[in-house]
């Protein structure tokens, strides 16, 4: 169903790291034949139009392509995300190379600004309704 060479040709073109802007190629990749197939069915294949749909997580800015690599890295294939290399680096208390500290951090898709207020509920409002009677 799904065109796995398309995204397999384009990793091979890509770096050994990806950065946000290889893994955003990649999604529009995935995206594109992910649309064609699920117009071919009549009904939304997100979930469950590839085999790395299992290991997707929705939370990611790009969850076709990491879910892709991650299947890649699970087969073998030596290629990494750059944000995760970031991650483990400041988990341990390293700073990233210069060619890594010049990308933006990626945000997180799921998170809420810390500044929002919560939105104060308004009293609930009662619409009366009489029914009128025909004078005799």
């Amino acid at each position: 169903m799904w065109n796995e060479n398309a995204p397999l040709e384009l990793l091979k073109d890509l770096p050994a790291v990806l950065n946000e802007a290889n893994l955003a190629r990649l999604q529009q990749v995935i995206d594109y034949d992910k649309f064609i197939n699920s117009a071919e069915c009549g009904c939304d294949l997100c979930g469950s139009y590839a085999p790395f749909c299992e290991g997707c997580d929705k939370c990611v800015q790009y969850p076709c392509a990491v879910a892709y690599v991650k299947m890649k890295q699970a087969e073998g294939m030596d290629i990494k995300i750059q944000s995760e290399i970031e991650e483990v680096l400041s988990e341990a208390g390293e700073q990233p190379c210069e060619c890594c500290a010049e990308q933006p951090e990626e945000e997180d898709v799921c998170e809420q600004p810390a500044d929002e207020t919560p939105v104060e509920e308004q009293p609930k409002k009662y619409i009366r309704i009489a029914i009128a009677r025909r004078r005799a």
